[in-house]
């Protein structure tokens, strides 16, 4: 078993997120106007921000040690939902981008991550032949 490579998932997720971004930009210069594509791009963006940002806070949190690194970690949630908020209530309050297609977006990135780990540990246990369990019987 490997240990897991976090730098390269989070490097794999930005990558793919930035193609998300090129979409929606590609979709804008058709579309300028439509509410729901600047949602998404708002969204995603937001999103990559704080994948980027958390990431960088859990290695500093590493490197600070188990006391401070728990604080550290925490803080950084805090913040992370704390601009998530005043995204979404940017967004409300102007009328250019959907709200809804916003919080979709910030979550575009969430949901890319996991599906990314996923498919990394189920690559994983196929090769470990863990899938290929024979009982005793």
């Amino acid at each position: 078993m490997q240990d897991w490579d976090f730098a390269g998932q989070l490097a794999r997720t930005l990558r793919i997120s930035g193609l998300f971004l090129a979409f929606y930009c590609l979709v804008l210069l058709l579309q300028p106007g439509n509410p729901v594509v600047w949602g998404f791009l708002i969204g995603t963006a937001t999103g990559m921000w704080n994948a980027f940002f958390l990431s960088k806070r859990l290695h500093a949190a590493i490197a600070a040690g188990l006391p401070r690194g728990g604080t550290q970690v925490m803080f950084g949630v805090f913040l992370r939902l704390v601009i998530i908020m005043i995204v979404l209530y940017f967004v409300s309050r102007t009328g250019f981008a959907n709200i809804y297609a916003a919080a979709a977006g910030i979550f575009v990135v969430s949901c890319i991550f996991t599906c990314s780990v996923a498919g990394a540990l189920l690559k994983e246990a196929s090769f470990a032949g863990f899938l290929r369990y024979k009982s005793k019987n």
